[in-house]
This record gives structure tokens, sequence and C-alpha cells, in this order.
């Protein structure tokens, strides 16, 4: 089974400084809903529906999606008892996602599956 993680990065209009904010969604098993409502909205240049928000195309700066075959609580687990007991650093999502035997980078492929069908945005 894969986990599915998808990672956007977005433009903050909260204050009057540019703010960006990143927004995960870890562990995903079924990306069939993330399909419909994020990533063909995204390929679109749609607004992409998050639950709580709706983003603006131009709003999303960054956007990928990782692949792993752990739940990443699992992976970070597993790679932080690998330190030696005297470290004091702690690994993370962006640790994991950046190492590829733990993760790999599908966005492209994804991308390229919407393209190469061509789907539209009514599910």
């Amino acid at each position: 089974m894969s986990y599915y993680h998808i990672l956007i990065e977005v433009n903050d209009h909260i204050s009057t400084i540019e703010q960006t904010r990143d927004i995960e969604i870890m562990d995903i098993q079924n990306i069939s809903p993330y399909l419909h409502s994020i990533l063909i909205p995204y390929f679109n240049e749609q607004i992409v529906e998050l639950e709580d928000e709706n983003i603006a195309h131009d709003d999303i700066l960054h956007l990928e999606v990782k692949q792993t075959l752990l739940p990443i609580e699992h992976l970070i687990e597993e790679e932080q008892k690998q330190l030696p007991s005297d470290t004091d650093v702690t690994i993370t999502a962006y640790e994991i996602f950046n190492d590829r035997d733990l993760s790999q980078d599908v966005t492209a492929v994804i991308l390229d599956i919407l393209e190469a069908v061509k789907l539209d945005a009514a599910p």
C-alpha cells in the first residue's frame, strides 16, 4: 500500500505583509477525492477546495505530491531511532520527503496523467 502526501505553499492574505504558509495533507491512502478537490482544479488553473477554505490558483506558489510506503509518522520514528542517542536533531516530514530511499515525488507523474486524459473538474 502507498501513502500520498500533498504539500501546498500558498500566499497568505491575512495581513498586509506578504507571507506564505504551508498546507500539508498527510497519509492519504485513497487519492481519488483529492484528485477532484485539489489536483484536477490545480491542473486546470481553477480554485482548489480544501475542507476549511478555497484557494485561488494564483495564490498557490508550489504544489507537490509525495509517495511513501509507510505513514509519515512511522517513517519519522524509524529515522529518529537510527540517530545517535546523544543527538538533538529532530527528524521531520521534510527530511523524509528529501530522502529518495523513503519517498518519491510523484507530482510530475500525476500532472502528466492529467494532461494525457484531459480530465475536467466535474466528478
